[in-house]
């Protein structure tokens, strides 16, 4: 890859993906930032997905897709945007749009750089995968991926938004994470739920 290239983050997974989780949750950390900055400022991604994360000077990662970003006040609650696997159930089901929308989109970005796979790889992606998202499926992996951080993932893809982390606790809870892993060396779970 050249090294004043932007790519987005999915062409970086698959160039790059080592298996390094240490390299992985960095920039799944960085992603967070980026994510807690927009909401910081009031605003709602609206489209949250990997092929709006840009890599940039290879491990610079930049969101992009920022067209649909607005204040939640200014969001038109009647149209519903994205990549079918990265929506919340809520806007699915009730148009719902709101910052925890974004962090189940987080939760699925963490799951595809984790394990090199996109979310539902092996399904249509249409009006049943729909339904079946907000009776609660979520990825499934044989990959292995430490524990600690699949259980952020959980936490993200809750199907009830206020089990969801906010921005900032998502940020701490993957720096607490990344210090867990130098310190422990976690062990790998398989993802099978």
């Amino acid at each position: 890859m050249s090294e004043n290239t932007d790519v987005t983050l999915l062409n970086y997974n698959d160039e790059v993906h080592t298996n390094i989780w240490d390299d992985l949750l960095n920039a799944l950390i960085s992603v967070a930032k980026g994510l807690e900055n927009i909401h910081a400022y009031g605003s709602i991604h609206r489209n949250f997905h990997c092929g709006n994360i840009l890599v940039h000077y290879w491990n610079e990662f930049l969101i992009g897709g920022l067209r649909l970003c607005q204040p939640s006040s200014q969001i038109d609650k009647k149209q519903v945007y994205g990549v079918l696997p990265y929506i919340a159930p809520e806007v699915l089901r009730e148009k719902k749009i709101i910052r925890a929308s974004d962090i189940y989109g987080f939760g699925i970005i963490a799951y595809e750089v984790l394990t090199g796979m996109p979310p539902y790889y092996d399904i249509a992606h249409d009006e049943l995968l729909a339904l079946k998202i907000c009776q609660g499926l979520r990825p499934k992996s044989d990959y292995k991926i430490p524990q600690l951080i699949f259980d952020v993932i959980k936490r993200c893809w809750d199907a009830n938004p206020s089990n969801r982390p906010n921005a900032n606790e998502l940020c701490n809870s993957l720096n607490n994470l990344e210090r867990n892993l130098d310190e422990n060396n976690e062990e790998t779970v398989a993802v099978k739920d």
